[in-house]
């Protein structure tokens, strides 16, 4: 997203440098009239852009939502004759809200978006907490250095955290700090504004290293540790119990309100009310999926990050060949394949013809009970769910894989651990450690590593991490490695030393993980609620319906309920009759909600994968390939059969 906004960035001061004038003063007077904050987001973020530019960009991106607004706003016009008399007060009035809004909408969204970058990412950063600190007091553990434990902690973690500790080193180095107490000091005071649980535990690792006892110090900072993992676990449950009143207006608003005046629309008739197809499609496409994306943003820049996902590298051999430009062009040709048909359907009604053609279309006809215009949403639902898994099916098998290496990691630094406690050589304790885990993915990375000691005379680290021929070679996870990099420190100072220190590291991550499983815990209802609406329920709710929705329309039809409003009233707010919903091809119904359908499992996914994962596009964009042709299934299938039903009913 940042290399996006920056390329916008460029871009608006490349050609739409027009809309300030001179750009150089414009330049300074930006610079002069942005706030400490903006250029403090600036800075955090790194975001390689100035004020002017993002400036510039918002009025850019403000007229350029103004222009396809009133692109949206001509077509419907258009389509009235450019008669306002025929479009009624209700339809003009939400198209100027809509002309006005969004570029309102998009010029606050682009001038803020530093700002609430910089807060995303600093809660964000908080997620690494548990990570960063473990690998300090990992090392303090072993060898009481603080500056040597940060330095450790700097370099083996790839955290926005772990960069921060690194410019903090720096910090040291060029003396802008006297002290690694003062650096440290400094940092926790820095970090307390956003987390007061790491302030407190950054103080009771710099105490914990003036103890002089051994046993007092390992005492503090399993301390220091617990207070980490006891604020991170509290203030996601803290999050989760708040989260009960968003997600009943998320639920509300979204889903059932929305889905059950679907079938009021046509019944307006009866007290006058005229509600016309685009005055849904205003509603249902435009309105309600900008309210829901906005208020589900909002709420998810306040989750706390706790627990962040393994990164998969894009020269990964499983992921280096994916070609994401090739596999998008592949998906749109196949969605707009299965489109066809539903374009030539909507062509027939728009062309009414006779002969064969006359048998596809009309009431009466062999697919009146089928909405053609479900070949629409079945080409848009392909070409999603077609990218989304031939592009991301891999990421989430490495990550899984690396998941479940770092599960039973734990489990075998126990049994290396103890074998190099008892005195043994650490290739008789891999090769022990691998005969004992053998069937598991660190079986063989351990064999592999024993093979390298005893066949090929390499040292621990050489063993270990060697770029050729290293065991951990084609292991991705940056937990596992660091540890192994604190093994291998260990095992300088003594094989006794590092037996132990292994042992209360396998401790450590035994508590990591129970941690991050209560809080999936806690979360898990709330999010498997969300997703089941989003591919069961909602589309369930819509096909019904809509069945009952045709049933009124035909009920209704020839039927003049206006009277109880005058004629010129009813055409005066409400529009012309002629494209009322009552008056409307129940297909062209179908393909509004079914739109809408669409858009909420968009926005529901990402809302369940953000409460449960953070900002994490690769599961998102996973979940979304599963969840969606799901979602369109359902209510493809239940739209058809309740159709269908209620057609048979009618008088």
């Amino acid at each position: 997203m940042s290399e996006v906004f920056e390329r916008g960035c460029r871009f608006a001061c490349r050609h739409f440098h027009f809309l300030v004038g001179d750009l150089k003063a414009y330049r300074k007077k930006a610079e002069a009239s942005v706030s400490q904050e903006f250029m403090d987001s600036l800075n955090f973020t790194g975001l390689d852009v100035e004020p002017y530019e993002v400036l510039l960009f918002s009025y850019a991106g403000a007229m350029i939502s103004f222009l396809i607004a009133l692109v949206l706003d001509i077509l419907i016009m258009a389509f009235h004759h450019f008669s306002f008399g025929e479009m009624g007060y209700v339809t003009l009035i939400m198209m100027v809200g809509i002309t006005v809004g969004l570029p309102v909408a998009a010029l606050q969204f682009i001038s803020e978006y530093p700002k609430s970058k910089a807060r995303y990412m600093k809660i964000h950063s908080l997620g690494d907490i548990p990570e960063v600190l473990s690998y300090i007091v990992m090392y303090l553990k072993l060898i009481p250095n603080l500056e040597n434990a940060l330095r450790f902690a700097a370099r083996e973690s790839k955290t926005s955290l772990g960069k921060d500790l690194k410019k903090l080193m720096w910090d040291l180095e060029v003396r802008i700090h006297g002290s690694i107490d003062d650096a440290i000091t400094h940092f926790a005071n820095l970090w307390g504004k956003w987390s007061d649980y790491l302030k407190r535990a950054l103080h009771l690792v710099r105490s914990a290293v003036h103890e002089r006892s051994e046993s007092e110090r390992t005492l503090t900072l399993d301390r220091s540790l617990d207070v980490v993992l006891e604020g991170t676990k509290s203030t996601m449950i803290e999050f989760s119990s708040k989260l009960h009143q968003p997600t009943l207006v998320i639920y509300s608003i979204g889903v059932m309100i929305p889905l059950a005046l679907v079938a009021m629309a046509p019944a307006a008739a009866l007290v006058g009310f005229q509600v016309t197809i685009f005055q849904l499609f205003l509603l249902y496409d435009v309105i309600l999926p900008l309210i829901l994306f906005f208020y589900i943003r909002k709420i998810l820049l306040s989750r706390p990050a706790t627990f962040n996902p393994p990164v998969v590298p894009e020269d990964h051999p499983a992921v280096e060949h994916i070609n994401k430009k090739a596999n998008l062009v592949m998906a749109a040709v196949t969605g707009g394949i299965i489109m066809l048909p539903g374009i030539f359907f909507i062509l027939l009604d728009a062309f009414p013809s006779r002969g064969v053609f006359s048998l596809f279309s009309g009431e009466g006809t062999i697919l009146s009970a089928f909405p053609h215009t479900l070949f629409l949403l079945w080409g848009v639902t392909a070409a999603v769910s077609l990218y989304c898994l031939k592009t991301y099916t891999a990421y989430k098998k490495i990550r899984d894989d690396i998941r479940e290496m770092e599960k039973e990691f734990s489990d075998s630094l126990y049994v290396l651990g103890k074998r190099i406690m008892e005195g043994r050589p650490a290739e008789e304790a891999f090769i022990h450690t691998a005969e004992t885990l053998k069937g598991s993915k660190l079986s063989e990375v351990f064999s592999r590593t024993a093979f390298n000691l005893l066949s090929m005379r390499m040292n621990t680290s050489e063993a270990l991490f060697d770029k050729k021929f290293g065991s951990l070679k084609y292991v991705y996870s940056e937990r596992i490695r660091a540890i192994m990099r604190l093994f291998v420190e260990g095992i300088k100072k003594s094989y006794t030393a590092a037996g132990i220190a292994i042992v209360k590291v396998a401790d450590h991550l035994k508590q990591l993980q129970e941690v991050e499983k209560g809080i999936r815990n806690a979360l898990g209802t709330l999010t498997s609620t969300l997703r089941s609406t989003a591919t069961i329920f909602a589309p369930m709710i819509a096909g019904v319906t809509l069945g009952i929705t045709k049933l009124i329309s035909t009920v209704l039809s020839g039927q003049d309920f206006t009277a109880l409003l005058s004629e010129e009233q009813g055409e005066l707010f409400f529009g012309s009759p002629k494209v009322a919903v009552s008056n409307v091809q129940p297909e062209y119904f179908v393909l509004v909600v079914g739109i809408y359908i669409i858009q909420l499992v968009f926005l529901l996914v990402r809302f369940s994968n953000g409460i449960d994962e953070g900002d994490d596009r690769i599961q998102y964009m996973y979940a979304l390939g599963h969840s969606l042709p799901t979602a369109v299934a359902f209510f493809s299938i239940v739209t058809i059969v309740a159709m269908i039903f209620f057609q048979g009913m009618s008088p």
